[in-house]
């Protein structure tokens, strides 16, 4: 099995346990529920996605050229996902605390993930 497809497994299946967790703590009273649950799981796991690929194109006989993408992407990625918590606040400002809270939540899971697979990736080199 190639290293894409593992990443994706368990990228889907990171996404899975997200959603139950928050739907369980929703479910037992914990916090109200996030109206942009879905959307936001979708948005953090599609740019989890297309970031691994784009960062996994890089030549690995340049060390600089994958720190220096890197760096871009959580740049853009930081940027995006505040143009993202912008529009959720404006379509939705009752729910703003449980959307942002679960969209700050998972976008530190999510980039766990992705820097933990590469630093597995690369020590492993």
């Amino acid at each position: 099995m190639n290293s894409a497809y593992r990443f994706l497994v368990g990228l889907i299946g990171l996404a899975a346990v997200v959603m139950s967790a928050t739907l369980f703590l929703v479910k037992s009273g914990a916090f109200a529920s996030p109206s942009f649950l879905n959307a936001t799981t979708m948005a953090l796991t599609l740019s989890t996605a297309i970031i691994f690929f784009f960062l996994k194109r890089t030549n690995p006989s340049q060390p600089l050229d994958f720190v220096r993408n890197f760096m871009l992407t959580l740049v853009l990625k930081i940027i995006l996902g505040g143009c993202y918590v912008f529009v959720i606040l404006r379509l939705d400002p009752a729910g703003a605390n449980a959307n942002v809270a679960f969209f700050i939540v998972g976008y530190i899971l999510f980039t766990a993930y992705e820097v933990a697979w590469f630093a597995i990736q690369k020590n492993a080199e």
